[in-house]
Formats: structure tokens, C-alpha cells, sequence
């Protein structure tokens, strides 16, 4: 039987962020987000060339949608050097706010790794996965997020920046998805960039609770709210529920065991945990 490898990292869900230049001078951002159970599975295999097939799967398992083509992820197989063929699955949707882009970066190298024996350390992996994402503009702050878990603080940019993590939000985390929102299209326009900067609070929220008040608040002052947004979070409001828009996604997430029901009104109702953990290998076969 083929050799293949397999690494999981979990998603994250950005509350609120700011852009600012990391050590080196590089593009990062500071913000608060979680770090959620469900995220992205990828499997490598030896290929006599780089291939990526990047599919969305239900929770059974079956495809519902695949493409062919990362240059992300193949960027990143060429710097480390090796030939693979990646498969990456996640039953989140794509784009939307869940910090897949990551997560598929994070997951694709440590298969990878795995794979061929590399002696790549995590936070070696992690830096890649940084310097990927911000070369493509795919993201600027979820590698250092989903070195590990918790609902986290980032008071500076880039993966050796501090972070402060917290893990007492035991409760569902709930989300609905109504489209991407692409990030390099925010990070290029001026206009809405200075409304984030302006949005952003330097704060650590110490409880679920004012974690999801500080997002809120960023999302009202963003300026990014569509209307399909504004009519959940109202509904939302009715009920006291907390909840926000995930950043960047055209999407609501929401907590606690009564915010199901009402996402539930407006689409799909995607159910997740705050993970407790980062990204990391499984199971190697034979």
C-alpha cells in the first residue's frame, strides 16, 4: 500500500485585528480569535511532481466541491523541497472566515514533513506558513493562532509574538456562512483598512463572555456589516446571544446552546468547540 501521511490543524474564527509589521519587518496583525475543533485534514503522498487537490467535504465524508490547485500550499512544498501530492478536506467553507488558509498551509507541511522525514520543528513549519500567507495575502495572523488553542489574545505580530491564551469557553460555538469575503481584496483597499485600524481595541478579554462583547464591537465599527449580516445579529440581540461577524467572512458565529436554532433560520449551522490544541501530525500508514 502507498505511503502516505496525515496532519490536522483546526480553524480560527478572527474577532477583531489590526495590520501591523512583525520583527522582521514583514506584514502581521494583532487581534483576538478562536481556535476552533473543526479545521483542515491534509494527506501526502510521494508524487513526481507538486500537486494540491483542495476539496469541501460533509460530514460524512463525501465531496462537495474540489479544485485543483494551491499556489499557497505548492509555494510552500517548493521551499521546503520535496514532490508530494496534498489532499486537503474540511467540512468548513472556503473563504469565509475560518482561517482554512492556515490551516491548510499549517497541515499540507507538517504531512508533509512527516512524509519525506523532515527535521522541520513546529514553529519552523509555522514560519513558512506565516511567510506564505502574507506573500499571498491570504491571511496575517491565523499561523499564530493555530500554533495551539484557546481563545487568544495577540499583543504582537508574527508566531514568536506574545499571545495570550485562554481555555475556559466550554460552551457550542455556532456559525453561519453566507460567502467569502476575500481577504486580499480588504487588505488592498485603503478606505476600509483605516475604518479596521480605527475599529481595533488593544484589549485581552478574561472571559467568553467579553470576548465576544470586544468582537462585537469591533464589528459594528468596521463598517463591513452587509444587511443579511445585520438582520442575524439582530435576531441574535432578541435573544441576548453573543455573537459577532466572523472576520474576514460574510458570516455570523455565535455562542451557546440557544444560538443554533436562530442561525439555523438563515442557513447551514456550522457546530464547533474551542479546541484545546494546535496543529499536528496522525497517523502515518503504510
Amino acid at each position: 500500500m502507498e505511503r502516505t501521511a496525515l496532519a490536522f490543524c483546526p480553524g480560527h474564527i478572527s474577532g477583531w485585528f489590526k495590520k501591523v509589521k512583525d520583527d522582521g519587518g514583514a506584514s502581521g496583525s494583532i487581534g483576538g480569535g478562536i481556535v476552533i475543533s473543526e479545521g483542515v485534514f491534509s494527506e501526502a503522498k510521494k508524487s513526481d511532481d507538486i500537486m494540491v487537490n483542495v476539496c469541501r467535504v460533509d460530514r460524512t465524508g463525501n465531496i462537495i466541491s474540489e479544485k485543483t490547485g494551491s499556489p499557497p500550499i505548492e509555494y510552500a512544498l517548493f521551499k521546503i523541497g520535496v514532490k508530494a501530492e496534498i489532499t486537503t478536506k474540511t467540512i468548513l467553507p472556503i473563504g469565509a472566515g475560518f482561517g482554512l488558509s492556515a490551516a491548510s498551509l499549517l497541515s499540507s507541511i507538517k504531512a508533509a514533513c512527516e512524509l519525506f522525514e523532515l527535521d522541520l520543528k513546529d514553529d519552523e513549519i509555522a514560519q513558512l506558513a506565516h511567510e506564505t500567507e502574507v506573500r499571498y495575502k491570504s491571511g496575517l495572523g491565523d499561523v499564530a493562532a493555530c500554533m495551539n488553542g484557546g481563545y487568544i489574545c495577540r499583543k504582537s505580530p508574527g508566531i514568536k509574538g506574545e499571545i495570550i491564551r485562554r481555555y475556559n469557553m466550554k460552551r457550542t460555538i455556532s456559525a453561519v456562512s453566507f460567502g467569502s469575503l476575500p481577504t486580499d481584496k480588504v487588505l488592498k483597499n485603503k478606505q476600509i483598512m483605516e475604518k479596521i485600524t480605527t475599529a481595533f481595541k488593544e484589549t485581552c478579554p478574561k472571559t467568553p463572555e467579553d470576548f465576544f462583547k470586544v468582537s462585537r464591537e469591533f464589528t459594528e465599527d468596521s463598517g463591513l456589516i452587509s444587511d443579511k449580516i445585520r438582520e442575524v445579529l439582530d435576531e441574535c440581540d432578541l435573544r441576548e446571544i453573543p455573537a459577532a461577524m466572523t472576520m474576514l467572512g460574510q458570516g455570523v458565529f455565535a455562542y451557546g446552546e440557544k444560538a443554533p436554532a436562530i442561525l439555523s433560520r438563515f442557513g447551514e449551522v456550522y457546530m464547533m468547540k474551542m479546541s484545546k490544541t494546535g496543529f499536528t501530525s496522525r497517523n502515518r500508514r503504510e
